[in-house]
Order: structure tokens, then sequence, then C-alpha cells
């Protein structure tokens, strides 16, 4: 019976050694954290063994949800509840808890830059929830160091303005197709149109053909999958991961996976069926969208199907086709929506922007690359747009070892909030109207719109920012412009103000807006 004994003794060793581990990593290394930081003039709120603050931020923000504001642009409470709180109890700077992670608010410009700015990979983004990262996929969104810098330059030639010009008139025909749709509403005497789904579809619509070729018809289901995967990302977000569970055959879970499956189905044929017409038309080449020229690189360097240095597996392209389904459609789709909801509350700026599309394009002339330069009022509204509503919310990084950043020392592991809605409203940069909609702030340009440069980042910064802004930006400004040639508009009286993020930066209940032919 020996064996017997040794081999318990051996198991409750192994027990006291897991314990241990998870005693360690739930609360010995927070403990140590916090005193840490507490050291360097830091606290925040206190930390609870295994949810830290994770229970806290989710019973401020359903509080929030759970009702509607006043019609003011002062929305940080409603939107990020726990950063306006806990910054009123512990300064701007303060450390909170997610599980036993450290996060700490950077609430400084110059301290942004630093860590948005650095080109040596020392604040990565975190690695996350992995039921959330499922949204993006392997996409450039989620990427880092040199798997980030291979899609990064692959990616870049789709965006160049000179192609992105091109797209115009594919941005102007879906768009005038749905304002013909708007024009027979109106006719008909249904003057009230919900233009938050009115702009999902279209840019959904926009990105499908100028990025894949395809039409919203064609692409509708991956859109409608990724709708589904979206609500089941918001929903992981809210609760602390535990490790493994993601493997489990939960009900959610299971709806994860068939949803994921039928994404990469759908994108699968897609690409083969580019392939196909590649080989039947012998063209030598895929295309000058996102797809082709991914599949044109991939090609270059060898076979599609196959992965070789330098290219993209068809996994790859994949994942980033996820990545830009969602991406390439979704922050265009809140700025048209916000801006239409604030021109719709502020009629002197609407007024004012329609005269300038007047001038500029006429009645009849839809814009084009030469106009759309010209259009300096509407850039305005919709940089002001971005300010008081940006798409996220916040952005999160991590030091990759310990780091000296402004006065404090960061350890190892540390995770770092950038609240990017809190500088927007940051009245010590933006002067005493921080949250009032006042687009002439801009008109001197961005970089003397606020008293510091980064004061202003709707798309991030940096070697990170946003691949797709110039494409966001000039979609918006065509859209806008058409709009405003042909209606105009109030916010509606049954419009409910209530900002949230889901994940981007949405209206809760719609975006009831009146329109009159103009």
């Amino acid at each position: 019976m020996e064996w017997v004994f040794w081999g318990l003794a051996a198991f409750c060793a192994g027990l006291v050694c897991f314990l241990l581990k998870i005693a360690t990593t739930i609360w010995w290394k927070p403990l140590q954290m916090k005193k840490f930081f507490e050291a360097q003039g830091i606290s925040g709120p206190p930390y609870r063994l295994f949810y830290g603050n994770s229970t806290d931020i989710t019973r401020m923000a359903d509080e929030q949800k759970s009702k509607p504001m006043a019609l003011s642009h002062d929305i940080l409470p409603r939107v990020l509840p726990h950063l306006h709180q806990w910054s009123k109890s512990y300064g701007q700077d303060f450390i909170y808890w997610f599980g036993p992670n450290a996060t700490l608010i950077v609430p400084h410009p110059e301290l942004i830059k630093e860590i948005l700015s650095t080109k040596f990979g020392n604040y990565p983004k975190p690695p996350g929830n992995p039921l959330e990262r499922q949204l993006l996929g392997k996409g450039l969104v989620g990427l880092k160091g040199e798997k980030w810098a291979q899609h990064r330059r692959i990616i870049n030639p789709a965006f160049h303005m000179d192609l992105l010009k091109g797209m115009i008139p594919t941005i102007v025909k879906s768009g005038a197709n749905m304002l013909d749709g708007w024009s027979k509403l109106i006719l008909s005497g249904a003057s009230e149109i919900d233009v938050q789904k009115e702009f999902h579809d279209l840019t959904a619509d926009v990105i499908s053909r100028t990025a894949f070729g395809s039409s919203f018809t064609e692409g509708k289901h991956i859109f409608e999958m990724q709708t589904k995967q979206t609500i089941l990302a918001v929903d992981a977000r809210r609760s602390v991961y535990i490790p493994g569970f993601r493997f489990l055959p939960t009900a959610k879970n299971r709806q994860r996976w068939i949803v994921e499956k039928e994404i990469r189905r759908s994108l699968r044929q897609i690409i083969d069926a580019r392939e196909r017409t590649d080989i039947t038309e012998k063209s030598g080449g895929y295309g000058a969208d996102l797809l082709g020229l991914m599949m044109s690189e991939s090609k270059e360097q060898g076979r599609v199907n196959v992965k070789s240095n330098g290219s993209l597996s068809t996994e790859e392209i994949i994942d980033e086709c996820k990545t830009f389904y969602l991406a390439g459609h979704e922050p265009t789709s809140v700025l048209l929506t916000w801006s239409i909801i604030l021109l719709g509350i502020h009629q002197d700026w609407q007024e004012r922007g329609r005269r300038e599309v007047m001038e500029v394009c006429g009645k009849n002339n839809y814009p084009d690359a030469d106009s759309l330069s010209r259009l300096k009022t509407v850039g305005m509204i919709i940089n002001e747009v971005l300010r008081l509503y940006p798409p996220v919310a916040r952005t999160l990084r991590m030091a990759r070892e310990p780091m000296k950043l402004g006065r404090l020392s960061i350890p190892a592991g540390t995770q770092l909030e950038i609240p990017i809605l809190a500088i927007h409203h940051d009245p010590a940069l933006w002067g005493d109207d921080a949250n009032d909609f006042n687009p002439g702030r801009f008109n001197e340009g961005i970089a003397k719109a606020a008293k510091h440069p980064m004061a202003f980042m709707p798309f991030g910064a940096g070697p990170t920012i946003c691949v797709g802004q110039n494409f966001a930006a000039l979609e918006a400004k065509s859209v806008l412009a058409m709009i405003l040639q042909k209606f105009s508009f109030v916010t509606s009286p049954s419009y409910t103000h209530a900002p949230m993020r889901l994940p981007a930066l949405k209206p809760q209940y719609g975006a009831q807006v009146i329109f009159r032919m103009e």
C-alpha cells in the first residue's frame, strides 16, 4: 500500500501548489500591486477577491442603461459611469480592477502620446477576453508585433487616397439609392425615419461594394451573423473570463460556435468565387478592392491557399474580411447617425452646412473628389461630431515590461485605459464649452482646435491609428452632403437621448428624425 501513500502525498502536494498559485493570482499579486501604486499616490476603488470591480462596473452601466438622459452632450456619466464616478472620488489618475488585473486610467494627452506613438511595442493591446476577440477574429485590429506589421503593409494600399477617391462614385450611388427611398416615404406621408437603421444598411452596402466587390444583398447574411456575434461579444465583455470556459458546450458557447462557423463559411465562399473568376477569365489579378489586394499579394508570394513568408493564408484573409465587414462600416454608420441627430437639434449649423453644399455642389450635382475637398464647414461638423460622440469611447493598452510613464513606475502586465470620451470632453483641453456642439472650434484645423494635439483621437493615434479613418471620413462627408442637398430635418419628439456602447457608441433606442424635402 506504500504506492497509495505516495500517490496521495503527490496529489496533496499538487493540490497545495495549485491552491497557492490561485491565491497568488487572485490575492497576493493584486495586494502587492495595490500597495505599489498607493506608494506613488495612486488609489482607486477597493479590490474584491476574484471579480475585482467588474460587478460594480456592470451595476453602474445597467443603472444608466435603465433610464434616458436629458438632451445634452455631457454624456460621460452615462456612457462610462465607472470612470465618471471614480474620478470624482479618487482623482483623474486612479486604478480599478477587472478580475485580478489592475487597470490604470491615463487621462493626460502627453502620456497618451508616449503610449500610442511608441514604435517599439512597449504598450501592446492586452490579450482581452477570448470570447470577445472572436468578433474580429485574428485580423488587423487584434494583431500586434511583426504579424500586425505584415498585415498592415498588405492592407495599406487599399486605403491610399487615390484609390479612395475612386470609390466616391460607388459611395454616391449607394447613397442615392437610400435617399430615393427616403423621398418615396416622405411623398407617401411618412416623414419620420430611424436613421440609425438606414445608415447601418447603407454603410454595409458601401463596404461590401468597395472592399469586396459585392452588394449588401449578397453580404446581408454575413452582416446578420455578425450582428448576432456582436451581441454575444458584448455579453462576454460584462464578465470576468475563466480560462478554458470558451470550450464548454454552454448554450451561448454553442451559439458562438455556430455563428463563427457560418461567417467563416460564407467568407470562404466569396474568396473561392473570386479565385474561380480569376482562373476563368485569366485576368492575372483579383481586383483593386481590399479582398483583391490581399489575394494578389498572396498570389505573388505563392498560392492563395498556402501560407508562405510575407503572404496571407486563406484563414488570415477570412479574419481580415471579418474585421473590415464590421469595422469598415460600423464607425461610419454611427458617425452619420450622430451627425443627423446633432444637426437636427442645432438647426443653425444644419443651415450653414446646407448653404456650403449648395454653393459648392449645387442642387442637383452629387459631390465628387474636388467638391468634397472644398466642403470646409461640413468637415468641421463631422470633426465636432467625432469629438462629442467618438465611435470608440475608450481604448486599452498594456505595459509589456516594467515601464516609466511620466512620474509613475508601471509594473509589467498593468492595463492602461485611455478614456477617449473623457479627453474629448475635458474643459481643460477644449475650454468651458467642451460639452457644447460648436464645429467652429475646428475652423483653423484639428491641430489648433484644442490645447494639445492628442486631445482629438476618434480613430486612435500613432502607428496603430485606424487604417480606415480616411475612408470613414470620406464616406460620411459624401453622404452628409447629399442629405443636406435634398432634405431639411429636425430630431423627432419621439427620439430618446440615450447614448451607450453597443460596442460602438450608439443611440440605445434608435435615431428618429423628421425629414422634409427641399
